[in-house]
């Protein structure tokens, strides 16, 4: 019997509270085994762009290489796929971070529906976000629709510091991985991803451009943003890593802005899924944090 982590938008194992909750839920078996499960569903896959195709898979084989090439990777329908693996391991939970925006509460909904019918539970933890969509609520506990205040209640809120992946386990393929997919469009440029880049891009970040963040972030002919959009999008790092390493100066404050905005169309997202009012006007507005 092992349990089942189920790889989304966390394609990492540093500072993952949902990995660890498997970790610790196999330890409390008593047999420490955990496996590591990606599903792909080709159809999403295929309706990515090149470079988003490609990039998944750069990502994918650098967590495979960090998980001792036990990473199993299925194809096909999603919720099939994770109860396959399930029953494969014997396992009695499947574990997963939390999402919130429609697409993944529909498909966390579809999974959790099948594998119930499986006799198999799954346990839903933490998010992508430093702080969960959802929390922040104005005093009448409807969601902001006004950036300022909702990052003013967000800070105060506050977030948990990054976690290290815990130790005394062991990854187990149950199934067969069938490996990425094949991509079905090329990329402009050579792609690296992973968590290890993701955290050396930071790194390079810290040294090179995040003390003046507030005055170069606009100069167009200078590398003055982060570069981790992507490694964001995919969770090969969790904001809370970033976060941790910004002090209370001007640059570093207006970067955090940055990262909070990002969790404010979260929030907005979350809105639409927990409520029926109508979509809140917000104002539109894209940055490469």
């Amino acid at each position: 019997m092992a349990r089942v982590f189920w790889f989304r938008r966390d394609l990492r194992l540093q500072d993952n509270i949902a990995l660890n909750a498997a970790i610790a839920g196999a330890k409390a078996d008593g047999d420490s085994k955990v496996c590591g499960l990606y599903p792909v569903n080709t159809d999403t896959f295929y309706a990515l762009s090149g470079i988003r195709q490609h990039s998944l898979i750069a990502s994918l084989d650098a967590l495979g290489a960090s998980m001792d090439r036990k990473l199993v990777i299925r194809h096909g329908d999603v919720a099939e796929s994770v109860v396959a693996a399930a029953l494969a391991a014997e396992a009695s939970t499947v574990h997963a971070t939390r999402s919130f925006d429609p697409a993944g509460v529909t498909e966390q909904n579809q999974v959790g529906l099948a594998l119930k019918a499986a006799g198999v539970h799954l346990q839903l933890d933490d998010s992508y976000y430093a702080v969960a969509p959802g929390t922040v609520a104005k005093p009448d506990g409807s969601p902001y629709r006004v950036y300022t205040p909702f990052f003013n209640n967000w800070f105060k809120a506050g977030w948990s510091a990054p976690v290290a992946l815990a130790e005394g386990f062991s990854w187990v393929e149950p199934i067969a991985c069938q490996g990425s997919p094949e991509p079905s469009l090329s990329a402009p440029f050579s792609v690296k991803a992973g968590e290890a880049f993701a955290l050396e891009t930071f790194a390079k970040f810290k040294k090179r451009a995040l003390a003046n963040y507030d005055e170069l972030r606009n100069r167009a002919d200078l590398s003055g943003t982060s570069h981790l959009s992507h490694a964001l999008a995919f969770g090969e790092i969790h904001p809370r890593t970033i976060l941790a390493d910004l002090a209370d100066t001007a640059a570093h404050n207006v970067y955090r802005k940055e990262i909070a905005w990002r969790e404010f169309y979260a929030d907005v997202l979350c809105g639409l899924v927990f409520s029926k009012r109508p979509a809140p006007r917000v104002a539109s507005r894209r940055r490469l944090v």
